[in-house]
């Protein structure tokens, strides 16, 4: 009963993605096409997990662009509050998502977890991208 639960969790929680998205004004809350797909197509937990590395290397190359980009548009002391801040910012994703990645809430809660990584780091991407936006206009 407590694994039937957790999946129907995880289901609406999927399912609200796209709504979410919507809201925000992005057709996949930052995260690529090639990511959906799979999702798409994946029928087991293992497949989820599967894409969700995938993903994860995507969302973490972005980051890593959206950081630098936004380091090389700064001049000091703001470069070294935003090192201290992204510092700040990964151990807050690590630790909220492996609270989201409930150890008791078997395989549908794994899902969950690595979605919580995805969907944050999507998230930092597009706020650093906008820091770098309006840094470039000053």
């Amino acid at each position: 009963m407590r694994v039937l639960a957790c999946v129907a969790v995880v289901g609406l929680a999927v399912a609200a993605i796209p709504v979410a998205a919507a809201e925000n004004g992005t057709q996949n809350g930052g995260l690529s096409a090639d990511y959906e797909r799979c999702m798409d197509k994946a029928v087991s937990t293992v497949d989820m997990l599967n894409c969700a590395a995938l993903e994860s290397r995507v969302q973490d190359t972005a980051l890593n662009r959206a950081y630098q980009s936004l380091l090389r548009r700064l001049e000091a002391p703001r470069t070294g509050q935003l090192r201290v801040a992204q510092r700040a910012w990964l151990e807050y994703r690590q630790a909220n998502c492996a609270y989201v990645s409930n150890p008791a809430g078997g395989s549908a809660a794994r899902v969950a977890g690595a979605s919580c990584l995805l969907e944050m780091t999507a998230a930092r991407v597009r706020e650093l991208r906008a820091f770098a936006t309006e840094a470039a206009g000053r």
